[in-house]
């Protein structure tokens, strides 16, 4: 493990440990008579580097980020973790701005709402709503679909309905079984720095709403592997949610697909999303570029 992984590990730890457990009960009830909370904005940046297309679909906003002096080409539909509790934070739109201009393709992010307002249903057909709209302008083969922890079980779940048009997806330490069932997820939750596993549970079954928590719309894990595009998974050592990671590759390798698994053995969760801050996460980086670019 890098020195500069290390201490970011201790400093996670330190500002998680301030923070506290939360009460998701009580956060449920408040969001239900106050309101959600409020996605993060475009950060200003950004307009020096992207032309910024605001829009709604199905009610819901989507952001495209289109290169500057660039034709219209390949897009990558991103969907941003948070464990369907907190809508996308300043991290993620520093990723996206990462990614897209090194792999030279334009970035579309749907803002789906998390629970109790949102739920796997709603945000599934909006997302695949996005994805129709986004292969129809940008063409067959020209989309990507990503997204990073409970953005990527998202992904997977919309893709398990809808394979036609997308060339590849990208799922970033995926959080594909809301029940965290695997025995290997004790272990990890001493080495994990970031996720908390009884509150993840929680956030899982608001979001489930009426369905059960194994439904693959929720989980999908539990769904068909078979038929789909490439499939490239993202995944760090010291990551709760490895176990599912590992379980999703064997599945989809049984069923013919032809995506890759990066592993980083001393990566803490959402290593994707760290850009160059050390060496494991530039190698994850560099990986995804590459699968981008291809």
């Amino acid at each position: 493990m890098s020195i500069r992984a290390l201490a970011m590990d201790a400093i996670v730890k330190r500002v998680i440990a301030r923070a506290g457990r939360s009460d998701v009960s009580a956060e449920i009830s408040r969001r239900r008579t106050q309101g959600p909370p409020i996605p993060a904005a475009v950060p200003p940046s950004m307009q020096k580097r992207f032309h910024i297309i605001e829009a709604r679909v199905a009610g819901s906003p989507v952001v495209t980020l289109r290169r500057r002096n660039a034709p219209l080409g390949r897009a990558v539909i991103f969907l941003a973790g948070g464990g369907y509790a907190h809508p996308i934070p300043p991290p993620h739109w520093k990723a996206v701005t990462q990614y897209a201009p090194a792999a030279e393709i334009d970035a579309v992010v749907p803002l789906y709402e998390v629970a109790p307002s949102g739920d796997a249903r709603r945000a599934q057909e909006f997302v695949a709503r996005v994805l129709a709209d986004t292969i129809a302008q940008r063409g067959p083969g020209e989309v990507f679909l990503a997204g990073d922890s409970a953005g990527a079980g998202l992904a997977l779940s919309v893709l398990q309905r809808r394979t036609e048009g997308v060339r590849a997806a990208i799922l970033l330490s995926p959080w594909l079984d809301v029940e965290l069932a695997h025995p290997a997820a004790d272990v990890l939750e001493e080495w994990d720095a970031i996720l908390d596993p009884v509150e993840l549970r929680q956030w899982g079954r608001a979001w489930a709403a009426e369905l059960p928590t194994s439904d693959p719309a929720i989980s999908p894990i539990h769904g068909p592997f078979e038929g789909l595009p490439p499939v490239h998974i993202v995944s760090g050592g010291r990551d709760l949610l490895l176990p599912q990671a590992l379980d999703a590759y064997r599945l989809l390798k049984r069923a013919g697909n032809t995506g890759t698994f990066t592993y980083a053995p001393d990566a803490n969760h959402a290593v994707g999303l760290s850009g160059s801050a050390t060496p494991e996460a530039r190698r994850v980086h560099d990986e995804v570029v590459r699968v981008l670019r291809s």
